[in-house]
């Protein structure tokens, strides 16, 4: 009977410790934002909110590829059991490069980008600039521990990181401090604290092994960093652009928007839990050569996914202004109409998502990024459109997901058919995703 059931379980083996832990971090992120919307001026808090946004699309769009290419290196290595120590080490070396160049650029660009988008608060820049470093340490840390088959301390990892923005935000609440950059400081070094413990009594992860060459990392990192930026600015793009767009008496519309963007992320937060794993999980069937488990895998995930995305949609719609007046404590200005899209849209990003990682498991890295870009580019055309601050933003992010979810769907039918077809794999890449 448990056979069968772990046969049927469309969730990859790995996902249920790092689901707990995201289920801590969901909870916590869910006290983090209202305590300080209750604390913050609503100007204030709309800074807050690009600050989060901002700070979760640029620092996991440009570091996710890091991690990614960490579990595959380290994974490969382990796999012909070579020590990972040196790729690992290299892979912070070229964050930290990634961190210091999108520093440099922030800084001079100040004047023009940081300023109007935080609204000129110092502490904000700050908490950005230092942010894109411990995202490194964050996504580095988690790329490590997911290779070594650590999803137990993976799964700490973001209990921690969450646990820590709540317990700062409510000391903060609890001293009366109204300054958004102590919020916007909590922000930033919650993915350092949370490496720091998750890392306790983990050994064996840099085991001493030959030199590593730049290309055992940097074979798909370019579309895979183009990839992730285009993703991470589509799904948090939406608080910066209502930022943009919105007129002076419109100045608190960002914070609202993330509100409502929050209460339909909350499917996407959790499926994070399955993509940990499911890249390796796919990557050995496709180098393995089972395509037809690969297909079943995918088709029966992609269903369970849609399916819950449904129900979502509907419950977003119908209860959903009334659970987000209860969680931010008043009137939200959200209504039915704007929840069910925003969900619509998250789900149909988890579904896209969950397609470029099969991809990617085939090799198509190059397809995946260029879907991703070209659903990012369908995203800033719609909301150049039309007069509706909150529904032109939100019609944007679902016609860019759906342009996504064909574009991954229509490319990965193509290379299904290109393996079935008996020509040449790169089995070299599928097996290099294999972890423990």
């Amino acid at each position: 009977m448990l056979d069968r059931l772990r046969e049927k379980n469309p969730l990859p083996a790995g996902a249920m410790p790092v689901a707990a832990g995201l289920v801590v971090a969901g909870v916590a992120n869910f006290g983090f934002l209202p305590i300080a919307y209750r604390s913050l001026s609503p100007d204030d808090y709309a800074a807050l909110g690009v600050l989060w946004s901002l700070m979760f699309a640029v620092g996991n769009g440009v570091m996710q590829p890091v991690e990614q290419e960490v579990a595959r290196a380290v994974s490969e290595r382990r796999a012909r059991g070579v020590g990972p120590g040196p790729v690992i080490k290299m892979a912070g070396t070229i964050g930290a490069i990634f961190a210091l160049v999108l520093a440099a650029l922030a800084l001079l660009t100040r004047q023009w980008v940081l300023d109007p988008l935080f609204d000129g608060q110092t502490g904000l820049e700050l908490a950005f600039l230092l942010g894109l470093f411990t995202f490194c340490v964050g996504h580095l840390t988690r790329g490590t521990l997911s290779s070594h088959g650590r999803f137990g301390a993976y799964g700490i990892f973001f209990s921690i990181d969450g646990l820590f923005r709540l317990v700062a935000a409510a000391a903060l609440a609890l001293a009366a401090v109204a300054m958004v950059g102590a919020y916007g400081l909590a922000l930033a070094l919650s993915p350092l604290v949370a490496a720091g413990i998750a890392l306790i009594r983990q050994r064996g992860l840099l085991e001493a092994g030959p030199e590593a060459k730049w290309s055992e990392l940097s074979r798909a990192l370019g579309w895979l960093l183009a990839g992730t930026v285009s993703i991470a600015l589509i799904q948090q793009g939406g608080t910066v652009a209502v930022q943009v767009l919105a007129t002076d008496d419109e100045e608190a519309a960002a914070g609202v928007f993330l509100n409502g963007l929050v209460l339909a992320r909350i499917p996407l937060f959790m499926f994070q839990a399955v993509l940990a794993s499911l890249l390796p999980k796919l990557s050995h069937l496709a180098g393995a050569g089972h395509l037809d488990e690969f297909t079943t895998a995918l088709r029966r995930l992609v269903a369970v996914i849609l399916g819950f995305g449904a129900v979502a949609v509907v419950l977003a719609a119908t209860i959903g202004p009334a659970v987000a007046s209860k969680v931010f404590a008043g009137e939200t200005g959200l209504t039915g109409r704007d929840l069910g899209l925003l969900a619509a849209s998250v789900i149909m990003i988890i579904a896209a998502i969950c397609l470029d990682q099969a991809l990617i498991a085939l090799s198509g890295h190059s397809r995946m990024a260029i879907g991703w870009m070209l659903a990012l580019v369908v995203f800033v055309v719609v909301i150049a459109l039309g007069d509706d601050l909150f529904l032109r933003v939100e019609l944007g992010m679902l016609a860019a997901s759906v342009v996504a979810f064909v574009w991954m769907w229509a490319w990965l039918a193509e290379r299904l058919r290109h393996h079935a077809k008996g020509r040449e794999i790169d089995l070299a890449e599928a097996a290099a995703e294999l972890q423990m």
